[in-house]
């Protein structure tokens, strides 16, 4: 019983440095991007980055919209070359934390499902806006990205010992996010 939590205690402490890796590395992406862009008062926050865009083109807004995503593909993509050798808990942690914000796209694809038309505020129905696509379409393919790492990453660790394997990865990036959620807005208002 005590290995069980010890083990439990450090991918809680793991998930701790995870989850916010995951969450800021993604919007240090749109902050960099707003910064090369030329935008005005970019502010970094635990969840978000606000800037003054007025001065922007769309289309360079909506580069900016994408390049927090993609800062989570890219941590995604080489959380599964660091694990094609050896599986890691830390790499798993990492890849399952990076695509939680795109779940997003689940909740809008279920609206526009049921015949609403919405216009909410996340990357890539701002994206798709400002370059005048369908959201649906984008959206659609995120949750496809992020059906698979899921899969992919949820399979890895249900390999590795199973159920419980898999449930200690999940738990701790949830106690990972709690976490965050109340220390991050002090980190970075």
């Amino acid at each position: 019983m005590n290995n069980v939590l010890i083990q439990l205690g450090v991918y809680t402490l793991l998930a701790i440095f995870t989850v916010p890796i995951a969450i800021v590395s993604h919007e240090i992406g749109h902050y960099l991007c707003y910064l090369y862009l030329g935008a005005e008062e970019v502010r970094l926050h635990a969840f978000s980055v606000s800037a003054d865009t007025q001065k922007l083109p769309a289309a360079h807004i909506a580069i900016a919209n994408m390049a927090g995503p993609a800062i989570s593909y890219f941590t995604i993509f080489l959380a599964v070359i660091m694990t094609k050798k050896q599986y890691s808990a830390f790499w798993v942690m990492l890849a399952l934390s990076a695509p939680i914000g795109r779940l997003v796209n689940g909740v809008y694809i279920y609206f526009r499902i049921l015949g609403y038309q919405p216009k909410p505020n996340f990357d890539e129905y701002n994206f798709s806006t400002n370059m005048k696509l369908d959201p649906a379409i984008v959206s659609v393919l995120t949750m496809l990205i992020v059906l698979a790492t899921f899969y992919f990453f949820g399979r890895l660790a249900w390999k590795q010992k199973g159920f419980w394997e898999l449930f200690q990865v999940v738990l701790s990036i949830l106690l990972g996010l709690i976490v965050w959620t109340q220390t991050g807005p002090m980190l970075l208002s």
